[in-house]
């Protein structure tokens, strides 16, 4: 591989079989690997600062000229367990919902959804200049989005707050389809069908050898080894095939279908 790519990957749980035998030395490459919320990975791809990044879905809406590296994808074919919005009343009824600011996607996920449940006014407040209410006080009507291993933590503590509503697992009971959160996106054609094969071999060596790094990522994240390993197995789906394709379309449409008051970012 020529040159030295600076590839940007997610500083999450879910990214590690994408990402580990690149930064473990399983596989050879010659590429910076940056580690950035999904927020700033679409600015930075978006503004050129990176030949490629895992990042949201919703890069596309704003920097339509990405080019998508095939077949890999962040994704869940029903419940993801780390995109949960937490509430104490239905979600039709909620009038105000923090979003996560290191989200992308799933800001507008949660738009989406709310819109799918009620067409009454919700507001959607994204927290980056205001503090938002602590999960377990959460006041009447309102609900609070986290993703990423914040998500984890807080549905699988030992003060454990189990008011939630998996957006994954809504979004394919909604609609019937899984559910993409991220992908990897080049900055132009050359660059996605060269980084193809060593970024597909990373992902299927880590699918096949994942059982040999559990604990690492155990110890890494502070989460024990069964919820790392069912997470990684069973909730996230690694492979951008045909049911993917299909959840991005209509993803891509509701997205872009929001009402003009409602921040899609």
């Amino acid at each position: 591989m020529t040159g030295k790519y600076k590839i940007g990957c997610v500083p999450y749980l879910n990214a590690e079989p994408l990402i580990w035998p690149l930064e473990n030395g399983r596989i050879q490459h010659g590429f910076e690997i940056i580690r950035e919320v999904p927020s700033k990975l679409v600015r930075k791809i978006g503004m050129g600062e990176l030949d490629c990044a895992l990042a949201s879905t919703v890069a596309l809406i704003d920097f339509p000229d990405l080019i998508p590296v095939p077949n890999i994808a962040i994704a869940s074919r029903g419940a993801a367990a780390s995109v949960l919005l937490f509430h104490n009343d239905p979600v039709g009824d909620l009038s105000t919902i923090w979003l996560d600011p290191a989200s992308r996607t799933s800001n507008v996920l949660v738009q989406i959804l709310r819109d799918r449940s009620s067409h009454t006014i919700c507001k959607f407040i994204n927290p980056e200049f205001e503090t938002p209410p602590e999960i377990d006080r959460l006041p009447e009507k309102t609900g609070r989005l986290l993703i990423g291993d914040k998500a984890l933590e807080v549905s699988n503590g030992t003060n454990a707050f189990t008011n939630f509503t998996d957006l994954g697992e809504l979004w394919k009971e909604k609609t019937g389809h899984s559910m993409t959160f991220a992908r990897w996106f080049a900055r132009s054609g050359d660059i996605a069908a060269e980084l193809l094969p060593i970024l597909s071999q990373a992902r299927d060596w880590s699918l096949v050898h994942l059982p040999s790094f559990i604990t690492n990522l155990s110890l890494k994240y502070g989460f024990s080894p069964e919820l790392v390993d069912r997470y990684l197995r069973i909730n996230i789906c690694y492979v951008y095939g045909p049911r993917e394709q299909a959840g991005e379309r209509q993803f891509m449409t509701d997205a872009k279908n929001l009402p003009a008051n409602k921040d899609v970012g």
